[in-house]
């Protein structure tokens, strides 16, 4: 059984961040902007992965794990950055990287 069922990706706002901060010249007014942006995001992700090392001591047979995940409740859309689910709870795991440490 796999433990982990949706795997965690490098967020798509980051990777096109990235690319526009690669294509910009350095002189460029918003070449700050940008870098801050991606800076912030950068941090976030980082943080959402910190999850991933202590997850992994987990037993694969008892447990499923989804990263990232993009629901739908009526006409609204919410995002997860973990869901643990085992046979007796699932448990949301929302993490914030604070000054460089991780928050769960």
């Amino acid at each position: 059984m796999k433990l982990i069922v949706k795997k965690r990706k490098v967020p798509l706002a980051i990777r096109k961040l990235r690319a526009l901060a690669c294509r910009l010249p350095p002189n460029h007014p918003k070449v700050p902007l940008i870098m801050n942006d991606l800076k912030k995001r950068e941090a976030g992700y980082k943080g959402e992965c910190s999850i991933d090392f202590p997850l992994s001591f987990l037993e694969p047979k008892n447990y499923f794990i989804f990263h990232d995940l993009r629901l739908q409740d009526q006409s609204r859309f919410f995002q997860l950055d973990t869901l643990l689910i085992s046979k007796k709870f699932a448990l949301i795991i929302e993490v914030k990287n604070m000054a460089g440490g991780a928050v769960f």
